[in-house]
């Protein structure tokens, strides 16, 4: 539970709107939770042959996975049941949609352990206790993040067959952005088993050679499933040079975007003072540091020609850094879907996609499009094969650092 204190600092931190709608989305979850009666049994309509799986409570708060996996199984229960298991303080819910109702089944057990376990006796357990209750065959992982590999492995050799979403790099690193530590920069997919081991070492307690273990159990965890699903070409490419060994066949590329993508808005460009914009989560590997620095940068040159605004809830201690530099806006959490009008509201100019680490895809750069708003990102991962297909923004060599955002943009404002 919050305390006075903390909600006085995300206050200062997002501002009433991003407060606003930090509460709004906590709201969204509360009816939606409600909207599962809890039940102590099921009938056959709520049977199915798929449990769906995911580490974390399905809340859009937390991210692009949790929002496409709540539209897809929202989609899916109008046709047939579905079924969704996640771990929660006191055990696992599993939630059953169909389209004759809504239910829910509550599993006491032992919480799931945190990383960097490999295997937990009581995951297993309530996944095998949900599957029989709906009567699946199949697991559907939603994101290897969180989750113990080894206990997947076990769940598969006890007769569930096994498909795979990645989002990230959870499968190669228990960090699943690739952010090391301590220097906070992209660690290059690094092999090096005492730089990965000097790294997890800030977090985790573990044992010389336990990422190599984890990273062979991974795989043997990618070689069992049927169908190892990625949101762009870049990360399932990326996937089979740190795995060589799997099965380029049974890799498939699933674009997250809907079938009929919003149309970008026509985009008019102002005159100065240009409107540049952070988007996306206020965090060190989402670029927030770099932003920060860009913009004393143009202070200290004493750059005219630009207005800033932050879009994005994320680190409090980060935004109230933020916020303290000079001419920024920070705007704060915005509800799910809402960025678009936001920024068309705003009339943003263009959005600095910072992000220092590979992303998966970029859900922020697909909504940037659909308000008509230009990007300038890092030449990185696939938002830079995205920007770079699409020729509709601008890209800087990740190795240019800050300096080379600024000096790009600084001769965006003078054109």
């Amino acid at each position: 539970m919050i305390t006075p204190r903390g909600a006085l600092k995300v206050l200062r931190a997002e501002g009433f709107l991003g407060t606003r709608d930090r509460a709004l989305d906590r709201l969204a979850e509360v009816r939606r939770r409600r909207s599962f009666r809890l039940d102590r049994a099921i009938s056959a309509a709520h049977r199915t042959a798929t449990l769906e799986l995911i580490a974390t409570r399905p809340a859009p708060r937390l991210g692009g996975v949790q929002i496409r996996l709540l539209r897809r199984l929202e989609a899916e229960a109008r046709q047939r049941p579905t079924a969704l298991l996640y771990p929660e303080p006191g055990g696992y819910r599993l939630e059953l949609a169909a389209p004759s109702g809504r239910r829910a089944l509550a599993f006491a057990a032992r919480p799931l352990a945190p990383p960097p376990a490999v295997a937990d006796a009581g995951f297993e357990q309530a996944v095998l206790r949900a599957a029989a209750t709906v009567g699946a065959g199949r697991l559907h992982v939603e994101g290897l993040a969180g989750l113990p590999p080894a206990s997947l492995l076990a769940l598969h050799r006890q007769g569930l067959r096994l498909t795979v979403s990645l989002h990230d790099f959870a499968a190669f690193c228990p960090r699943p952005h690739l952010l090391e530590l301590p220097p906070l920069a992209f660690c290059r997919y690094s092999r090096d088993p005492e730089r990965c081991a000097r790294c997890l070492a800030h977090d985790w307690p573990v044992a010389p050679g336990w990422q190599e273990t984890r990273r062979a159990l991974a795989a043997e965890v990618l070689a069992a499933a049927e169908v190892v699903s990625y949101p762009s070409a870049f990360l399932r490419r990326q996937h089979l040079e740190l795995f060589p060994t799997l099965d380029p066949a049974r890799q498939q590329v699933v674009s997250p975007e809907p079938a009929a993508a919003p149309a970008a808005r026509p985009h008019a460009a102002h005159k100065t003072p240009l409107h540049v914009a952070y988007a996306g989560r206020v965090l060190p590997h989402k670029g927030a540091l770099v932003f920060e620095e860009v913009v004393r940068r143009f202070a200290a040159a004493g750059g005219p020609g630009v207005r800033w605004s932050a879009y994005g809830g994320g680190d409090d201690d980060l935004l109230l850094r933020l916020r303290r530099l000079p001419g920024v806006r920070v705007r704060g959490s915005y509800r799910s879907g809402a960025l678009p009008e936001l920024l068309a509201a705003d009339r943003v100019d263009l959005a600095l996609l910072l992000s220092i680490v590979p992303e998966s895809y970029g859900i922020t750069l697909s909504e940037c499009r659909a308000a008509g708003v230009p990007v300038l990102a890092y030449d990185l991962g696939a938002l830079g094969e995205r920007v770079r297909g699409s020729g509709d923004g601008h890209l800087v060599p990740l190795a240019a650092g800050a300096e080379g955002v600024a000096a790009l943009l600084a001769r965006l404002v003078a054109a």
